[in-house]
């Protein structure tokens, strides 16, 4: 079982955030798909891996991502995995890789994007044409290039989305493409002080599977961390509600309650992880609201809303509530990533057959 000093003690470190292994010394070459701020990539180079191509279309998270990585991300992988590009073509575009690694965009899958898109009439899931469609750059990565491993992750409610049969395809489509499928709906509650579950997946070609053995996800601490552990002693007054939201709030809330649907906006029990904080945290933070004595509640500060992310404390975020939620919302949980990165490493590229 992972410790929660562990995965904070590697991840915090400094090093991380650099060339953290030589060219040489890599242990396994992975490619950052939908990279946002660069979650994926911390954990998997805490595990000895270096990444060889990053692909995010959001130009507030592709300056991010260069400010704390180095490397300036591509943008649409359309561009590089597209219908106008031949098989071979596309084999020159994205370098050799060992693992790709992506939170494909979720928003088609989630119960809030399902909910947003039957109320105006869209379609969802593999029927949008436009995120939905994205697992097919990584099918058509998985066809051409044959990475040893790809390591996903989407929301969890993509295992129930269109009655399973979405969840059906992505796992249909791995296998035709001659992988192994696995996947594990993990909370982060234990690691850090959120609730954040989500389903993450990892599929290993047929040869490295019957040669390395099946793949088994790490298990995670018991109980959880309270949100308590990572409020700041005295944060800026900007972060209070102003008098007119929190009565917004509390208004719509007794009427929703009421009628037992919609907006609810309810302070955080601070002995308890934080709710789920999204991107549109930033608009009215009612997924976490902080109570305060004496004062209407807060948002959570920026370097808290870090902390639950399991971000290094040297990490660069913007100054401004709003995009550096919106960053943080979209992201990952970078502990959970790194220990299961680390069963990907010790399974699949350490020891002998490393580089079959």
């Amino acid at each position: 079982m992972i410790s929660r000093l562990s995965l904070r003690s590697t991840i915090s470190d400094d090093a991380v955030l650099k060339k953290v292994t030589a060219r040489k010394e890599a242990r396994f070459k992975f490619i950052d798909l939908f990279a946002g701020i660069g979650g994926f990539r911390l954990g998997l180079e805490a595990q000895g891996g270096r990444s060889v191509f990053a692909s995010e279309w959001d130009k507030t998270a592709k300056e991010y991502y260069f400010r704390n990585h180095g490397d300036y991300p591509f943008g649409d992988i359309n561009k590089f995995t597209g219908e106008h590009l031949s098989d071979e073509q596309v084999d020159q575009l994205v370098p050799d890789h060992d693992l790709l690694a992506g939170g494909f965009p979720c928003q088609p899958f989630s119960i809030a994007g399902v909910s947003a898109r039957n109320f105006r009439g869209s379609s969802h899931g593999f029927s949008c044409k436009t995120q939905g469609t994205l697992f097919f750059s990584i099918e058509r990565l998985a066809r051409i290039k044959r990475p040893k491993v790809l390591f996903l992750e989407n929301v969890k409610n993509i295992t129930r989305h269109d009655q399973g049969r979405t969840f059906n395809i992505i796992r249909e489509s791995l296998e035709s493409a001659g992988y192994a499928f696995n996947y594990k709906i993990i909370d982060s509650q234990s690691v850090v002080a959120q609730r954040r579950v989500r389903c993450f997946m990892v599929a290993v070609r047929n040869d490295i599977a019957a040669n390395r053995g099946a793949f088994e996800f790490p298990k995670f601490p018991e109980g959880s961390i309270p949100l308590r552990s990572v409020l700041s002693k005295e944060p800026d007054p900007k972060y209070t509600l102003s008098d007119k939201m929190w009565a917004g709030h509390k208004a719509r809330t007794i009427r929703n309650v009421e009628r037992g649907t919609g907006f609810t906006a309810l302070e955080a029990n601070l002995d308890k992880p934080s709710n789920t904080i999204v991107a549109r945290y930033g608009k009215d933070a009612k997924e976490c609201l902080v109570p305060q004595t004496g004062r209407n509640p807060r948002y959570l500060t920026i370097d808290e809303c870090r902390q639950l992310f399991g971000y290094p404390e040297t990490f660069q975020l913007p100054a401004s509530k709003t995009p550096a939620y919106k960053l943080l919302g979209n992201s990952v949980i970078v502990p959970v990533v790194q220990a299961i990165a680390s069963s990907i490493k010790r399974s699949y590229f350490s020891g002998r057959d490393m580089r079959q």
